[in-house]
C-alpha cells in the first residue's frame, strides 16, 4: 500500500468538500503574503528613515487585522473539512466492518480494532486540516514573494534567494521514503502494544491467578522497547529533515548579506527571506505529520478495503416471502465450511432439518463443529458448499438486515453495553413498551431481581455488563433476544452458566410463552437435554446421530458417551 494510492484514496473521501478545503488554501496563502508584507512595509519605512506616522501604523493595524482574520477563516475551514471527514471515515470504517463480522474480528483484539478506529482515525486530521494548504502555500508564497522582491527590488537577489526556497521545499521529500517506512512501524508497533494491553486488561483476573504477572510485564516491556526504538527511529530520521531546513534557511541569509552586502535592497531581501521562514518551515511540518497520517490511513483502508465474507445480495424490502410460522423450519443441506488458515473444516457436508415450533437441540463436544453451524444460521459465515434454508428460502435470498430480524441469538459470552439494563433489551427493538420488556424478564426469571435494584430497570450497567454475574448476564442477552420478536431462536450454550433449576425454570417459561418460536439450542450438555427433543449430534463436523433424547440415551451411542462425560 503505497502514498500515492492512500492520497488518492483519502482525496476521494472528501468528495464535495473540495470547494472549503480550497478556501482554507486560499485564505492560507493570503493570509502568509500578508506577513511577508507586514515586514517589509515595517522594513522599508525603517530604511527611508522616515518618523513613524499614523498612517503607517494604521496600515500596519490593517494588514494584522486582514491576517488575523485569514488565518481564523483558514483554520475554521481546514478543521470543518477534516471533521467531516474524520466523521465519514467511522462511517465508513463501521459500515464495512460489520459485513465481515465475525471473520474480520476473530482472532483479533479488541484494542486493536478500537485504536484504528478512533486514535489511527484521529491521525488523519493532519491529512485534511494540516497538509494541503501548508503544501500549495509553501509553493505560493515564495513564488508570489520572490517575483516581487525580483520585479520591484533586485533580480539579482531574487535568485539568490529562489534555490535556498526551492531545497527547503524539496528536502523533506527527499527523505519521504525514509520517513515513510519509519511511519508506517511506528503504526505498526503502536497497534501491537495497544493489543497487548488490551488483551492483557481483558485477561487480568487469569494473569493473577496463574501467577504470570512477571511474564505479562516483561512482554509489555518488551513491546514498549519496540515502539520506543521505533519512534526513535523516526524521531532521528525528522530531526535530520528538520535541521537541514533550518541550514537551508539560515544559509539564505548569509548568502543575501554575501552579495549585497548592508544596502536598503539588502535589508528588503532579508526581510522577504525571513518572511518566507514560516511556509518554508510549514512543509517540513506538515510532512512529518503526513507519514503518520498516512500510516495510520493505511490501517484504517485494510479494514474498510477488506472483502467481507458475507454480503447482502438482497436489496432490504425485495427479499422472497415466508411462508406462515408454523412452516418455517430451517433445512440445512449439505454444508462445508473451512475456516482461513485451518487444515480441517469446521463443518464437513452436514445436513439436518430442524422443525418448525420445535425446540431442537444440536450436542458436541468441544471442536464439533456445532457453535459453526449457529453462526451460519444467521450468516455471520457462509458455507464454502451446501445451504441454509428457512422456511424452504435460502439464507443468502434474505436481506442481511431481515434475516437477523427473524432469527436471534443468545450467545455463550453475551457483551451488554454501556447504558441501563432498559437501553439494553430495547437494541433491536427501541419502541419496545415496558411491559414487553417485563415479559421478556419473567421469562427468563430475571423480573424479580430487576425489581429488587434501587433503580429498577434504568439501572446502569457498566464495563459491557461485567459487573452482574455470568448467568445474570447470559439471562439478560436471552431477554434482549426475546424482545426483538424473532421466529427463530439460536442459544448458542446460553444457559451454560445457570444451575439446574433456573435452568428448567427458563426452559419451561419459554416453551410455555412462546409456543410457535423455532429454538435450536447449542450445548455440551446432553444430560440436560429432555427425553423428548430431537437432537442432532455432531461431531468432527459431521452429523454422526440424530433422532429423540430419550432414544438416543438408550441406544448407547455418541450422545449417551457425551452424556455421560457430562454427569
Amino acid at each position: 500500500m503505497n502514498r500515492l494510492g492512500i492520497l488518492r484514496w483519502l482525496l476521494a473521501s472528501i468528495r464535495g468538500l473540495l470547494p472549503v478545503l480550497g478556501v482554507s488554501v486560499l485564505a492560507r496563502i493570503l493570509q502568509q503574503l500578508l506577513g511577508v508584507a507586514l515586514l517589509v512595509v515595517a522594513a522599508a519605512a525603517v530604511v527611508a528613515g522616515e518618523p513613524p506616522t499614523w498612517a503607517l501604523a494604521g496600515w500596519l493595524v490593517a494588514i494584522a487585522l486582514v491576517k488575523a482574520g485569514l488565518r481564523y477563516l483558514e483554520q475554521y475551514a481546514g478543521h470543518w473539512v477534516a471533521f467531516t471527514a474524520l466523521q465519514r471515515l467511522r462511517e465508513l470504517f463501521f459500515a464495512r466492518l460489520a459485513p465481515q463480522a465475525p471473520a474480520a474480528t476473530q482472532g483479533r483484539a479488541g484494542a486493536e480494532l478500537t485504536e484504528r478506529a478512533t486514535r489511527d482515525i484521529d491521525r488523519v486530521e493532519v491529512f485534511f486540516a494540516h497538509t494541503m494548504p501548508p503544501a500549495v502555500s509553501a509553493l505560493a508564497v515564495p513564488l508570489v514573494a520572490l517575483l516581487w522582491l525580483g520585479l520591484v527590488v533586485d533580480g539579482t537577489l531574487a535568485l539568490v534567494l529562489a534555490p535556498f526556497a526551492a531545497l527547503a521545499v524539496a528536502l523533506p521529500f527527499l527523505a519521504g521514503g525514509a520517513s515513510w517506512r519509519g511511519a508506517r512501524l511506528v503504526a505498526e508497533r503502536r497497534g501491537a502494544l495497544a493489543a497487548r494491553i488490551g488483551d492483557d486488561l481483558q485477561g487480568v483476573r487469569e494473569v493473577l491467578g496463574f501467577g504470570i504477572q512477571r511474564r505479562r510485564l516483561d512482554a509489555l516491556d518488551a513491546a514498549d522497547r519496540e515502539l520506543t526504538t521505533a519512534r526513535s527511529r523516526a524521531g532521528a530520521i525528522q530531526g535530520l529533515r528538520t535541521a537541514g531546513v533550518t541550514a537551508l534557511l539560515g544559509g539564505s541569509l548569509v548568502a543575501v548579506i554575501a552579495v549585497a552586502g548592508d544596502g536598503a535592497d539588502a535589508v528588503l531581501a532579508l526581510v522577504v527571506a525571513i518572511g518566507l521562514w514560516t511556509p518554508l518551515r510549514g512543509v517540513d511540518a506538515f510532512a512529518s505529520g503526513l507519514d503518520a497520517a498516512f500510516a495510520a490511513a493505511g490501517r484504517v483502508r485494510e479494514v474498510v478495503d477488506a472483502a467481507p465474507r458475507v454480503l447482502d445480495r438482497v436489496p432490504a424490502g425485495s427479499g422472497h416471502d415466508l411462508p406462515a410460522a408454523s412452516a418455517r423450519g430451517i433445512v440445512v443441506d449439505g454444508v462445508s465450511l473451512t475456516y482461513p488458515g485451518r487444515p480441517s473444516p469446521a463443518l464437513d457436508g452436514v445436513s439436518l432439518r430442524l422443525a418448525a415450533g420445535a425446540w431442537s437441540t444440536v450436542v458436541g463436544v468441544s471442536g464439533s463443529g456445532k457453535s459453526t453451524l449457529g453462526a451460519l444460521l444467521l450468516r455471520g459465515w457462509d458455507p464454502d458448499a451446501g445451504t441454509v434454508a428457512l422456511g424452504g428460502v435460502e439464507l443468502r435470498e434474505l436481506p442481511l438486515d431481515e434475516l437477523r430480524r427473524r432469527v436471534a441469538l443468545a450467545p455463550q459470552r453475551p457483551v451488554l453495553l454501556s447504558g441501563t439494563i432498559a437501553s439494553n433489551l430495547r437494541l433491536a427493538a427501541p419502541d419496545a413498551s415496558e411491559e414487553l420488556l417485563r415479559e421478556a424478564l419473567r421469562t427468563v426469571d430475571l423480573d424479580a431481581w430487576v425489581d429488587g435494584l434501587p433503580d429498577g430497570m434504568e439501572t446502569v450497567l457498566r464495563e459491557r455488563g461485567t459487573e452482574v454475574s455470568g448467568g445474570q448476564r447470559q439471562r439478560l442477552a436471552l431477554a434482549r433476544a426475546l424482545v426483538a420478536g424473532p421466529e427463530a431462536l439460536v442459544l448458542d450454550e446460553a444457559l451454560s452458566q445457570l444451575d439446574a433449576t433456573t435452568a428448567a425454570t427458563v426452559r419451561s417459561r419459554l416453551i410455555e410463552r412462546y409456543p410457535d418460536l423455532t429454538i435450536v439450542e447449542i450445548t455440551h450438555r446432553a444430560d440436560l437435554v429432555p427425553d423428548d427433543s430431537p437432537v442432532v449430534v455432531l461431531d468432527a463436523g459431521r452429523v454422526v446421530e440424530t433422532g429423540v433424547a430419550g432414544e438416543l440415551r438408550s441406544a448407547g451411542g455418541a450422545f449417551a458417551r457425551i452424556e455421560a462425560r457430562a454427569v
